[in-house]
């Protein structure tokens, strides 16, 4: 499976119903759940992104799942980064 971190903004729609913000969090993680992942870790933050989430998904097909369906509620805006393990990295960098 491949960690990537997702870097997100509300959009005005999620901001007009912030009482479900639980129960939308909760329903994100459900879907990811059942496109065979897992979210990691979800944070709010302060700055040019307002919540950062780490997923862990099997295949860029299950994540582009993923977001294909957030985006259809129209509450988020994300961009998203594949990760490269620390360990390939110093893999790779003795091979130059």
């Amino acid at each position: 499976m491949t960690i990537y971190v997702m870097l997100g903004n509300l959009k005005s729609a999620a901001f007009e119903k912030m009482d479900s913000l639980e129960e939308r969090d909760m329903k994100a993680k459900k879907v990811v759940e059942s496109l065979g992942g897992k979210m990691l870790y979800l944070y709010y933050t302060f700055g040019r992104y307002d919540f950062v989430v780490i997923l862990d998904m099997p295949s860029k097909e299950s994540l582009t799942k993923f977001l294909a369906i957030v985006a259809k509620f129209g509450t988020v805006r994300t961009e998203t980064l594949e990760t490269i393990p620390a360990d390939l990295m110093y893999k790779i960098a003795k091979e130059i």
